[in-house]
């Protein structure tokens, strides 16, 4: 299949505070593309988190925070000018990961999981092709002590066990889904955080020339 787009749009993925959104607009001063960061300052986001990170045991809750952040994702990127290179915080990769969570997490998943399994996959279809992954892999003890550090009051009843889980799916998941979705997948280890310019060169490495890209 012909991938008409003709820029490069690279997903950064990692579980919660894994230390994306820091590393993410260093990246792209470093490549000099544009960044995008997920938008997690608006009311409703805030009333959704709060209210499953008070219940964190309820798959129901989780599933309508994520359906919420599913549906912001596609919006955000819709009418991207293709004549820029995109890095973006998190992709709907990152929704089918955590919908693999939500499935473990019901007794039995009813048809609402179903619905929003698929609803990703749809979405995937008009969603611009992801050029590359790159996951800051975080031992998750480490990334809970980061939550717990920037202190987001909508956070606050975020168990470890969250964090220990959507690590393990991260583990996981992610590998097989760019498998499937044939896109370079770039893991480093940011326990320490790391080096900018290191990932840097590395995404440069992986990524096809632009205007050259073919999906088989």
């Amino acid at each position: 299949m012909q991938i008409t787009q003709r820029n490069h749009f690279v997903a950064i993925e990692g579980n919660i505070a894994s230390g994306k959104s820091t590393m993410v607009p260093k990246l792209a001063k470093e490549l000099g593309w544009t960044h995008i960061l997920e938008p997690v300052d608006d009311e409703r986001f805030t009333e959704l988190l709060t209210d499953f990170t008070t219940h964190p045991h309820d798959p129901n809750r989780r599933i309508r925070f994520q359906k919420y952040i599913t549906e912001r994702r596609a919006v955000l990127v819709q009418g991207l000018d293709q004549s820029k290179n995109y890095l973006i915080e998190r992709s709907l990769y990152s929704d089918l990961i955590f919908s693999q969570a939500n499935f473990l997490g019901m007794e039995q998943p009813d048809a609402s999981y179903m619905d929003y399994y698929y609803d990703i996959k749809r979405r995937l279809v008009d969603y611009p092709h992801i050029s590359a992954v790159v996951y800051l892999k975080t031992q998750p003890e480490i990334a809970y002590e980061r939550l717990v550090g920037r202190s987001r009051s909508a956070e606050d009843g975020t168990p470890l066990e969250y964090i220990q889980d959507i690590h393990r799916f991260h583990e996981a998941c992610l590998p097989q889904i760019c498998r499937e979705m044939d896109t370079p997948l770039l893991s480093f280890d940011w326990n320490n955080f790391g080096s900018v310019t290191d990932v840097a060169h590395q995404l440069t490495t992986v990524l096809p020339p632009r205007n050259e890209r073919i999906a088989a």
